[in-house]
């Protein structure tokens, strides 16, 4: 029985029904180590439900149960829940569904719930359903149940999210919670400190990071995730390097860049050595991997300026990483059509599209997802192109004149035996554009769309899921990591237009990067001695790029994102042209699906590398096992 003495009735009645609840055995001290905390919970309350022993104790483990149930968004302050389910027949319960009464009941065991983090969660759900002093009772009670929890902090993740939401509200309020939050970050970096491998600090670590708290410990911090990464250093290189890239950025925020610099040019010295390890095997696939260590090893570097790489002897390094990069086959860009798909039947597209990513865990869902479509194939829609042409020739002898939206003349191409559009005649360069602006919009409509739709039902992907795929994945330069993550998740959320605006120019520098790799110049100067950049369709047009990339990425890159014939993504998000239509267009969402595709499969050929797959577990989560979004 609870010890709370109940101040009404009304209050008195619905802490016996809970009373009722406690005496079963359904409220656990701690969750098992094969399950998180709330949706066991709700699973257990929802069983209880239905045999409880009276109709008030029914209704209190129904109540539990919904909010139980909510899939937090930690990272969105106006929508922190949403449904556990959300189908085209329905969705389940959102606090916006609960009413005035269910609100009552909730108000009135909120402070005798037995289970921390379920009353964690039930006063940041009426706070979020109250207004004014109200509200701001419910954050106290949310923020000294999480302070006065017995034991350590826990990364599980959605008790992760949990801490990540509390340090929102108590930041958001200012000097009101202030208290509150020096009790938070104190239990966190205490966590850090004494918490084992097992038990994931770092990722504790990179809570504190995101809401840029603890920065008057960062040099203990960083010291004790250097800790952590030499109890890997034999045993697991890839966790050993996570933590070490942690230390560098807690060394960053204590302003102690030598030795950030120091961290992080152990983390290019390990990917080196595992690369030369396998160079000197030879074995069949070992250079592919080789090629990405070496690209991890230079983005890695990229992070130390350059007057620092001079002072810690390495001044040459880049030089020699973009070497090894092309001789180990460099193109990781161009082993991008490792998916190949089997053809489906266009009448059941929609359909198979939603099968395949339906009833699979996070990741391998998220593989089916990319797998839908492949990259465009240059050959293909030449082939198609030129048989269009010799079916109806007279189309191809006359110049063309294109027209933006607002009916602004953007471009005239000649006819055919004019001057050429990346090395292609212009009038079958327009017929590819046509035909490949039909397949994207098919591909989108029957396939990717559905499949958004199923996936993002059945697995609520977080930011931080996003970010450990970019920090896996080559392509990626380690100062964009974050960016990438925050665009990706936009698109995995449904905001395709800001995803897509924030990648089109990504995608703009990561030709640039892959060119200089290649020993390319991507800039200009001018007659004052000003260096300028090259622009994305201008680096395009060299037969270089088709070299580096491959002939189909070359074509997509040109195709969707370099113009004006065509979408002419890159100068339609650049300036601002982009109008209402913009927002639900098959275009953004087949710019998102399309970068998405890219950092995915160098994470995939990485994670899923045959030769190395043994010692390669992460350090923590991944996206492979986002247990938030189950």
């Amino acid at each position: 029985m609870t010890e709370h003495q109940p101040s009404s009735p009304e209050e008195a009645r619905w802490i016996a029904a809970l009373d009722l609840l406690v005496g079963t055995g359904v409220f656990r001290i701690e969750a098992r180590e094969d399950e998180e905390r709330l949706p066991s919970l709700w699973s257990r309350l929802r069983q209880l439900a239905d045999d409880a022993e009276s109709p008030d104790a029914t209704e209190v483990a129904s109540l539990l149960s919904r909010v139980a149930s909510f899939i937090a968004r930690p990272d969105d302050w106006a929508q922190p829940y949403e449904p556990m389910v959300a189908l085209q027949e329905g969705r389940s319960t959102i606090p916006n569904d609960l009413t005035e009464e269910e609100l009552s009941i909730l108000g009135n065991i909120t402070p005798v719930l037995p289970d921390t983090m379920l009353r964690v969660r039930v006063a940041d759900v009426l706070a979020v359903c109250s207004s004014g002093r109200e509200r701001m009772k419910w954050y106290e009670i949310e923020l000294d149940a999480l302070c006065d929890q017995p034991g350590k902090a826990t990364t599980r993740p959605r008790e992760t999210d949990a801490w990540d939401r509390a340090l929102l509200v108590a930041r958001r309020h200012g000097a009101v919670f202030d208290e509150h939050l020096d009790r938070l970050v104190s239990a966190l970096t205490g966590f850090v400190f004494s918490a084992n491998v097992s038990e994931h600090p770092g990722a504790v670590a990179d809570l504190l990071v995101k809401h840029n708290l603890a920065r008057s410990d960062a040099t203990d911090i960083a010291e004790r995730l250097r800790e952590l990464a030499a109890e890997f250093s034999k045993s697991n290189l890839d966790a050993c390097r996570a933590y070490r890239r942690r230390a560098a950025q807690w060394f960053d925020i204590a302003k102690d860049l030598d030795q950030a610099n120091i961290e992080r040019l152990a983390i290019v010295r390990s990917y080196i050595a595992e690369a030369e390890t396998l160079d000197a095997h030879a074995e069949a696939g070992s250079h592919a991997r080789s090629g990405h260590l070496y690209e991890q090893a230079l983005k890695t570097l990229r992070l130390i300026p350059r007057r620092r790489r001079e002072a810690l002897g390495v001044g040459n390094l880049t030089a020699d990483l973009a070497r090894r990069i092309r001789s180990s086959g460099a193109a990781t860009l161009g082993m991008m059509g490792v998916f190949e798909s089997d053809p489906v039947d266009l009448a059941d597209l929609r359909a198979a599209s939603r099968s395949k990513v339906s009833g699979k865990e996070p990741l391998a869902a998220l593989r089916e997802f990319i797998d839908l479509a492949s990259f465009a194939s240059y050959e293909a829609d030449h082939k198609q192109a030129e048989e269009l042409i010799q079916e109806h020739p007279l189309q191809s002898l006359f110049s063309n004149t294109h027209f933006s939206h607002d009916g602004r003349v953007i471009h005239r191409s000649s006819g055919r035996g004019g001057e050429p559009i990346y090395g292609e005649d212009p009038s079958v360069w327009r017929q590819m554009i046509q035909i490949y602006e039909f397949r994207i919009s098919l591909t989108v409509q029957g396939a990717l769309a559905p499949a958004w739709v199923a996936l993002s039902n059945d697995h609520r992907l977080s930011v931080g899921d996003f970010l450990q795929l970019t920090q896996q994945s080559s392509i990626v330069p380690s100062d964009r990591e974050r960016l990438f993550a925050q665009a990706l998740y936009y698109g995995y959320d449904g905001d395709f237009i800001t995803a897509a605006q924030l990648l089109a120019p990504q995608l703009e520098h990561l030709v640039r990067l892959h060119l200089r790799n290649a020993g390319q110049s991507t800039t200009t100067i001018d007659e004052r001695g000003i260096e300028n950049e090259i622009g994305l369709s201008a680096l395009m047009t060299r037969d270089s790029t088709t070299e580096i990339f491959g002939p189909n990425l070359a074509y997509e890159i040109r195709a969707l994102f370099c113009g004006p014939i065509g979408p002419n993504l890159r100068n339609q998000y650049a300036h601002g042209l982009s109008n209402d239509s913009a927002v639900g267009s098959v275009e953004a969402l087949y710019c998102w699906w399309f970068m998405l595709r890219l950092v995915f499969v160098t994470f995939w050929n990485h994670m899923h590398d045959a030769q190395t797959a043994d010692n390669h577990e992460p350090a923590e989560r991944s996206p492979a096992e986002p247990n938030a979004a189950s």
